[in-house]
């Protein structure tokens, strides 16, 4: 019978805010941090989809940008109301922008038939929609404030998310009926589809239950969430992966609180429907829009599926899961930062096997991914560092330089220089207990022979199972040096590892070697590891899919 997988806690609020990324992963977060504090977020521009003091992108979608900014300076403040030049001013005008019912933005008549864009006979441009992007923008609110309130203990902004808790119970009858499911179809799935805007404000129903275990927010989520099973609207193909990834992390959340399988059976559902139906891409991330052939990608969709990802490991012990994101983090997030220090919207290039590669920078979007990017990278400290339940086993899911600690526990990993075909790191391990601790290390999927040292250079005794290398660290804490060998190995589109044997070049792979994929970049012939792509705006790269590739930049195609 096989062993049940392991389950892990990640780092509780206080020690994950003082974990400290370092190397490149820690540069991206500093760069859009730094991005954050630009002249660009200024307190009109973040309040103006809440009092429309300006015209700027997606006014109608209130509670977006404003919301957004909530919940990135809550996290990376750590309470400090002067983190951001806007903050406090933030916290103080959100409250007096919320509408009676509990939405923000304009007064809505919920019972009236949905104002989705349609075309119009004259070829002019329709309305711009009201109702959807309202919902869209309560579910990022509801977030911000639910943030807000864990950071600085300010009981308007809990008052704020109960009152948006109930607008989504008092509109139930409204916004999740059987007799309107035609029109909700008809509103697409896109940005201002309601699909998309709807059921992501389980994420913030769930979360305010956990803050104040009212079972009646919790209920009004699993209502939504079956309300979307029964109809399909998880179903693919979709035109707005973020929307749908922010709905599988709420399914993931409510299994989270409620432990019922079902729940989890949903989520795995939806993530199968996405890797095996060909929608992630071999950099790990997933394109703007769910439809095969689109020609971009989103910083939101791969911030929001690495959290998805984490959060799965998190519930399910399977390391799968990690493997996944490991490699958005390392790969199509990294890319997908400007050289602003922003995220937004990188080109996809394609040939006859599928995605094959990055085109150019297409945009900055200073409305979403810039915020949308720094928080997933501010979650990923939650799980730098994990530990069972009972405290006695400590597990390091990834290699890359950090420093973080659990109360009795510290640990610092430092990338060393190594021989070619090799990486190896630094693991510092400090032990503030009585007792000793077991610690783990996560074994990825792209690992060759592995070997453990101590800090004296000492070859140590590698003890292996499945998945894990188990180190035993006294009361004192030690050194180690963890290498390991990284084969370049090939991969078809969908991760499948293949043998030359097996006609490779046919199937267009891709090289891979540790976390990275190999690519060549456009008028060179060797393939380089991604890294730091995103200063280029204008480099294009392609994988090393077949001898012969060659970019047409008109065509967006590798031939």
């Amino acid at each position: 019978m096989e062993k049940e997988n392991r389950t892990f806690c990640p780092l509780d609020r206080k020690n994950a805010g003082d974990t400290i990324l370092k190397g490149s992963i820690g540069e991206m977060e500093q760069r859009i941090l730094k991005r954050l504090q630009g002249p660009e977020f200024n307190e009109q521009f973040l309040i103006a989809d809440l009092d429309f003091n300006q015209e700027r992108w997606f006014t109608n979608y209130s509670g977006d940008i404003s919301g957004r900014f909530l919940e990135i300076m809550s996290l990376a403040g750590k309470g400090d109301p002067d983190y951001h030049s806007a903050l406090s001013f933030m916290l103080k005008k959100v409250p007096e922008n919320q509408r009676d019912a509990g939405h923000f933005g304009i007064p809505v008549d919920w019972s009236q038939p949905i104002d989705y864009e349609k075309p119009t006979a004259d070829g002019s441009r329709p309305p711009v929609p009201r109702m959807m992007p309202i919902l869209w923008g309560s579910s990022r609110i509801f977030t911000g404030l639910i943030e807000a309130y864990l950071s600085f203990g300010d009981e308007k902004m809990l008052a704020c998310a109960r009152k948006l808790g109930d607008f989504y119970l008092h509109t139930e009858e409204e916004l999740a009926s059987s007799l309107r499911v035609e029109e909700y179809r008809a509103t697409g799935t896109y940005a201002a589809g309601y699909a998309t805007c709807y059921f992501p404000g389980m994420e913030g129903l769930v979360r305010l239950y956990e803050v104040t275990g009212e079972e009646k927010y919790l209920r009004q989520a699993q209502k939504m969430a079956d309300f979307r099973q029964e109809y399909q609207f998880d179903r693919l193909p979709i035109e707005h992966t973020h929307g749908y990834l922010c709905c599988v992390y709420s399914l993931l959340l409510i299994y989270k609180e409620s432990r019922e399988k079902k729940w989890l059976v949903m989520a795995e559902k939806n993530w199968k429907d996405l890797v095996e139906g060909g929608y992630v891409m071999p950099g790990g991330g997933l394109l703007e829009k769910g439809i095969p052939g689109f020609n971009r990608d989103e910083g939101c969709s791969q911030a929001d599926w690495l959290r998805v990802n984490l959060l799965f490991f998190e519930l399910t012990g399977d390391a799968v899961y990690l493997d996944m994101a490991e490699r958005v983090l390392h790969n199509q997030l990294k890319i997908n930062q400007c050289e602003t220090g922003g995220f937004g919207h990188r080109r996809v290039l394609y040939d006859e096997f599928g995605v094959a590669g990055y085109g150019t920078y297409d945009e900055e979007a200073l409305w979403c991914c810039d915020f949308h990017g720094a928080m997933t990278l501010q979650n990923l400290k939650k799980y730098v560092l994990m530990e069972e339940k009972d405290k006695s086993f400590v597990y390091i899911p990834f290699l890359f330089d950090f420093e973080a600690e659990t109360g009795e526990l510290s640990v610092r990993i430092e990338e060393m220089k190594a021989p070619s075909g090799h990486r190896r790191w630094k693991i510092e391990i400090r032990v503030n207990a009585e007792e000793k601790r077991s610690i783990a290390i996560r074994i990825p999927d792209w690992a060759g022979l592995i070997s453990l040292y101590d800090g004296e250079g000492n070859a140590l005794t590698v003890e292996k199972e499945r998945n894990m290398l188990y180190i035993s660290t006294g009361k004192e804490g030690a050194a180690y040096i963890c290498d390991i060998i990284c084969p370049v190995y090939m991969e078809d589109r969908h991760f499948h590892k293949l043998c030359p044997e097996q006609a490779a070049e046919e199937k267009g792979f891709v090289l891979r070697q540790g976390s990275d994929l190999l690519v060549v970049r456009n008028g060179e012939k060797e393939p380089v590891i991604l890294e730091r792509l995103e200063d280029d705006r204008e480099a294009v790269y392609i994988f090393r899919c077949l001898p012969s590739a060659v970019k047409s930049s008109q065509s967006g195609q590798v031939q």
